[in-house]
Formats: structure tokens, C-alpha cells, sequence
């Protein structure tokens, strides 16, 4: 069962599209980036209608650990700029930089209650050899506009409450929230600022004629001039090229997530007794962060997924009773799984599959800020056609190549990861 499940308000019911419905631009999937896009378009007095397949939040959105990472994975400023380039990597950088402080503002603005905190979030170095590398990390973003900061191993032991981690990355931005809360108060803001809402509204066809793009569903009919799809890597269901490119543009990456029992207050006050997020440097990272009921969050992957939602919990249980022996015995109450999308280049695809129709995936696990960041700027460009402006390239589909084998390499590195964790780590 997914935690967030009981801790989030529902919402008031989006009935499915019936007969025949009209807007300036359709979004296909409500999760933080279609409706964060919708909430931005709205408030711009733009006709805008979401259409999902299940409900608010089913997919990553509403799956997701929570936390609120104000960075990319595995890549630093460097790399975007060469990368995109100029006046573009210098955009995303800023966006980046900010996007906590713009999320956490957000939440504030419409007062969304998902219980967010914003204690920071940590990046700790899991060995002694990664210390270096992750005090240049720390350079290079403050160098882009970053707010993070470098803590010496005592520090960051004492910030952790673990004495198995050399020194961190320190980003006092960001933090943590109850992402399905989060994704049900953005369609709330989205409905109230005028946005139509559809769950249970998969598109099963599209077809445009007369410069409007007409998506069926089982019930109705939407014409809309421009459409914005976010499905991630689960493709809407529409035939043809326009549906697939999405899901061809990256690969696939289940993760699951699991919550444990009710800690107590002495073992909250010995183990991340700031209440900051962190997520450490492990090929298979390690990340963790309280609820406000008391309760660890963490995730991990499977290197094969058949039978992983009962042998995980005992792996991961493990895991923390050896990083932080105060919370042992660990016991799991809640285990789910999400999937997430990767691109070879750490980096999201904004697509443009066919004319008027754009399609947004792979926040490489950053989802939280990124796609609330990327919201407003996809609506400023489907209201004035300013490429220039996005701090991501449009491009045509292009599908990963092999990648009908790639989709399972990460799976398949796993183990070669969890080897190098515990080589370097000594």
C-alpha cells in the first residue's frame, strides 16, 4: 500500500470526459508537471484541460519519497553547460538553483497542505574517497547560484546521526512534503484558477484537422489547439508516433519506496534530528526523511523485480539498522514501487512529435523541483511560441537507441553498483 495514500486529502470528484469539450490547450496526465503547466496556463486566462488516464497523482507524481532536492543526479553545472550550451544551460541552472524557493513559495500561495518542511537536504559522501569529489560539487553549484554549503565529516555525522558518512553537501533550501498531498493541492489550484480536470479519462486516439488536435476518449471528445503531454514513461495509449515518442525517449527505472513503523522520540532525536532529507552518493543510493507522523521513508532498487516486494524490505532493513544502528530492529509497514524515467544524459526531453503537440519527460528523480520549476515555462511557451525562452531544447522523437535491451541495464548494473558502495566504502 502507498503511505501517502492515507495521509493525503482526496480530492472532490473530476468526472470523466463526456460529449463533446473544447480549450486552447489539452494536458494528458495529472502529476506535478501537467498540473504545475495547467495551474501557470489558468492563471494566464488560457483554456486549459487536463485528461487522466486513472486519478490525481496515480503515477510517480503521488510515488516518490518526497523529497525536495533543489539539483540534478549524477551531473554538475558543468556538464549542462556543455550540454545545452550558452544562454540555455545558463537558465536552467538559475531555475534550478531556485526551484525550492519557488516550490515551497508555491505551496505557500495556495496554502497546500502536505505537510512540507523545509530543513534542508543533505548529500553525503558514504566514503572517504568521495569527500573531494562532493566538496567540488559543492564549488561548482555555488559558483551557479546554489545555496548549498560544504560540512565536514563531524558536522554532517552529527546533522545524520551516523558516523558512517565523510562530509556533505548542504542545500538549506530544500527539504520534504507528502508529494501526493502536494500533486492533489496543484489540481486544486489548477481548478480553482479555471483549469478543467478528467480523471479516468485515457486517450485512446488523436487526430488533427484544421489545425486542432481532437483526442478521443472512451466517453467524449476534446479539440484543443495545442496539447502537452506528460505521461512519462507510460505512453497515454494514443496510436501512431505521437504516443509512443514520449516513452521511447528514455528508459524506465522502477524504484521502490517503504515506510516503517512509528519511531520513537529518542530514536527521531538520534537520527536526522534536524529533520533534513538526504540522499547519499551510492550507486544504489541510500535517502531517507521523516513523516510527520514519525515514520522513516527510504527506497531502493531491484535487480529483479519478481518477488522484490517482499525481499527488499528485509535488504533495506539492513541496510539502516548498519548505517544507523539507533533505529534498529527496522520494521517496514508500507511498501509500494513507482517508475521513474533516465536519459542517458541525466538531463529531461521536451519532444515536439508532430505539429502543435508537445511532450515532457525523464526528471531523472528530481521530479519534485524540476517539474514544478518546469511548469511555468512550458506555459509561457504554449502561450507566446518562445523556444528560445525554455530552459530545455525542443527535438524531434529520438527513441534511445537498443532500447528494448537499455530499458534493463540499470537493472542489470545493480549488482556491479552495490559492489563498488561497499569496495570504495571499505
Amino acid at each position: 500500500m502507498i503511505f501517502w495514500e492515507a495521509t493525503a486529502a482526496p480530492l472532490p470528484p473530476a468526472p470523466p470526459l463526456a460529449g463533446e469539450g473544447a480549450c486552447d490547450v489539452a494536458i494528458i496526465g495529472a502529476g506535478i508537471l501537467g498540473l504545475s503547466t495547467a495551474l501557470a496556463l489558468a492563471g494566464s486566462g488560457v483554456r486549459v484541460t487536463v485528461l487522466e488516464a486513472a486519478t490525481v497523482g496515480a503515477g510517480a507524481s503521488g510515488r516518490n519519497g518526497g523529497l525536495v532536492v533543489p539539483s540534478l543526479p549524477r551531473i554538475g553545472p558543468d556538464d549542462v553547460r556543455a550540454r545545452l550550451g550558452g544562454a540555455r544551460a545558463a537558465r536552467l541552472l538559475a531555475l534550478l538553483a531556485g526551484g525550492a524557493d519557488d516550490l515551497f513559495a508555491l505551496i505557500r500561495r495556495h496554502g497546500i497542505a502536505c505537510d512540507a518542511v523545509r530543513s534542508g537536504w543533505l548529500n553525503p559522501a558514504h566514503a572517504a574517497v568521495l569527500a573531494p569529489r562532493v566538496q567540488a560539487r559543492v564549488a561548482a553549484w555555488q559558483a551557479a547560484g546554489a545555496r548549498c554549503v560544504w560540512l565536514d565529516a563531524a558536522e554532517a555525522r552529527a546533522r545524520l546521526g551516523s558516523t558512517q558518512f565523510h562530509g556533505a553537501l548542504f542545500d538549506p533550501s530544500g527539504g520534504h512534503l507528502d508529494p501526493l498531498a502536494y500533486t492533489r493541492g496543484l489540481a486544486r489550484a489548477a481548478v480553482a484558477a479555471g483549469a478543467v480536470l478528467h480523471e479516468a479519462s485515457p486517450v485512446l486516439g488523436a487526430q488533427r484537422n484544421d489545425g486542432l488536435w481532437r483526442l478521443r476518449t472512451a466517453r467524449g471528445t476534446l479539440a484543443a489547439s495545442a496539447v502537452l503531454q506528460c505521461t512519462n514513461t507510460t505512453p497515454p495509449g494514443v496510436p501512431g508516433p505521437v504516443g509512443g515518442a514520449l516513452a521511447e525517449a528514455s528508459v524506465p527505472l522502477i524504484v521502490y519506496q517503504l515506510a516503517t513503523d512509528v519511531a520513537p522520540a529518542s530514536v527521531r532525536a538520534a537520527v536526522l534530528p534536524g529533520n533534513e532529507a538526504f540522499s547519499d552518493t551510492r550507486n544504489n543510493l541510500l535517502a531517507c526523511r521523516w513523516t510527520a507522523s514519525g515514520r522513516l521513508v527510504t527506497g531502493g532498487m531491484a535487480a529483479l523485480h519478481t518477488g522484490a516486494m517482499d525481499r527488499l524490505p528485509r535488504k533495506l532493513a539492513r541496510r539502516l539498522e548498519q548505517v544507523f544502528p539507533a533505529l534498529a530492529p527496522v520494521r517496514f509497514t508500507h511498501v509500494w514501487r513507482g517508475r521513474a524515467a533516465l536519459t542517458g544524459d541525466f538531463l529531461p526531453r521536451v519532444i515536439a512529435p508532430a505539429p502543435g503537440w508537445l511532450a515532457v519527460t525523464a526528471c531523472n528523480g528530481r521530479g519534485l523541483v524540476m517539474n514544478t520549476m518546469l511548469g511555468p515555462e512550458l506555459a509561457a511557451y504554449l502561450r507566446t511560441g518562445d523556444a528560445a525562452a525554455l530552459p530545455l531544447p525542443i527535438t524531434g522523437p529520438r527513441p534511445i537507441r537498443a532500447r528494448a535491451l537499455a530499458r534493463f541495464v540499470p537493472q542489470l548494473l545493480l549488482p556491479l553498483g552495490d559492489w563498488q558502495d561497499r569496495r570504495i566504502a571499505g
